[in-house]
């Protein structure tokens, strides 16, 4: 389960850069615990036994099933330790499972050969802003508990390098938590705990308003966008060239 210790509001001069190392560091070091986290997921466990909780994740995976074709070329940017990767692959995709994390990485490619689809899940290791591949390569993208993490100022940066890489009309699918007067602000520095360690986290709670207005100004359409008790999930379209 992931324990945030404590919230507070991103104070003005806060050493941003150091913030965001802890970040990583986290998500590196905590890929067991991700595991066992999207195990809970699909046994209805921990967290997710709690059914509001849960309806978040479960129309993650019913978007995602309805978007993708038979023998696309998709790129999960963030995947960490494979989840949705492998959903796809599963349901006929080629899949490039691009995350910063070697250790996420490593238990992709486990996961993903348990699951008989190891050859159709590419793993990367890469950074989202410097995405490693040419322009429009791929037919759809995701970005699923990603886009959260990214410095709000850094934002527009972020989704024109992930539009860079996608053709015409791909679809891009975002899940995240979402603004609900969480305790720390929109804008926040979590602690979050870990077996013997502790982290700052960074992240941002979009609404949806500010959601559809980053994508039309940076991507192209949205055709879908609705929350859960806990979620929010949209799905674009890029603007043909």
């Amino acid at each position: 389960m992931v324990e945030v210790v404590e919230r507070s509001s991103l104070q003005k001069g806060s050493d941003l850069n150091k913030i965001l190392n802890s970040t990583r560091k986290y998500y590196r070091l905590f890929s067991d615990g991700y595991v066992q986290f999207y195990d809970n997921w699909l046994e209805s466990k921990g967290p997710f036994s709690d059914l509001e909780y849960k309806v978040g994740y479960d129309n993650v995976a019913e978007l995602l099933i309805g978007l993708v074709n038979n023998g696309q070329l998709i790129i999960d940017i963030g995947c960490g330790v494979g989840t949705w990767s492998i959903l796809l692959a599963k349901k006929g995709a080629s899949v490039a499972g691009l995350d910063h994390s070697p250790e996420a990485l490593l238990k992709c490619g486990e996961i993903s050969a348990s699951s008989n689809v190891k050859s159709s899940v590419f793993r990367v290791l890469g950074d989202g802003f410097y995405i490693p591949f040419g322009e429009e390569i791929f037919d759809g993208a995701t970005l699923n508990w990603v886009l959260a993490h990214i410095p709000i100022e850094e934002n527009r940066k972020f989704m024109k390098e992930v539009g860079r890489v996608l053709k015409g009309n791909a679809w891009l699918m975002i899940s995240d938590s979402y603004w609900r007067e969480q305790k720390g602000g929109k804008e926040q520095v979590q602690i979050r705990k870990t077996q013997d360690s502790f982290f700052q986290v960074y992240k941002y709670y979009y609404t949806p308003e500010e959601l559809q207005n980053l994508l039309e100004d940076t991507f192209g359409e949205v055709i879908h966008l609705n929350t859960t008790p806990y979620e929010m999930l949209c799905v674009a379209r890029k603007n043909k060239n």
